[in-house]
Parts: structure tokens; sequence; C-alpha cells
């Protein structure tokens, strides 16, 4: 089986106004939507908003997020399927989709 990265996009204020009680039952989705993938889940993080960009050979440094960017990487899940179709469908069952979010389907170069 191949591995394939799933990079999770947000709107930048999809979380801004949410109640605890709201982020839990989102986490809760995520949990078992987990759970539905058996195998095929391998790993996954959810990330920090903040972030840094380092620049060609100079190296120059600039914070972010990046506001010429709508949306941010709010995470990422590693699935083991046999082919990029496979991978796009479970994909597909991602609750982030559910807050308009978008999924990014990126295979993983064997090492």
């Amino acid at each position: 089986m191949k591995k394939y990265m799933l990079l999770l996009f947000d709107q930048k204020d999809a979380y801004e106004d949410m109640s605890a009680e709201d982020m839990q039952k989102e986490i809760e989705m995520h949990m078992k939507w987990i759970g539905e993938l058996g195998d095929q889940f391998d790993s996954g993080e959810a990330l920090q908003p903040d972030s840094r960009s380092i620049t060609g050979g100079d190296k120059v440094v600039t914070d972010g997020p990046f506001i010429e960017s709508k949306e941010l990487i709010g995470g990422f899940y590693i699935l083991n399927a046999n082919t990029m179709e496979e991978a796009v469908e479970l994909a597909k069952g991602c609750p982030v989709l559910e807050l308009g979010g978008r999924i990014e389907v990126r295979e993983v170069m064997p090492t």
C-alpha cells in the first residue's frame, strides 16, 4: 500500500466564533472518521495557526499566517491506500469539509 498525505485547509476564520462545545463536537467527528478508517489511518496532527516562511538563498524569514491567503493549513493526515483514487474517496469523508474546508491529497514518496 502507498501512503497519501491529506493537507487540511481551513478558512482563516472557520473556528473564531466556535464555542468550546462545538469545537468538541468537531474533534469527535474527526475521531469517529479516524476510527472508521481502521488500518488505512496512519497518522495525523492539528497545526497551530502561526507559522514562519523561510525563502531563498538568503534564508529570509517571514512570520505568518500570511494575509494574502484566505485559508491556512489546519492539519494533516497520512492514510494508507492502494491508489490516488482510493485516497481521494477516503478523503471525502473527512469532517474538515463540513466547515467549508478543502483537502489536498498528495502521494508520499517512498523512502
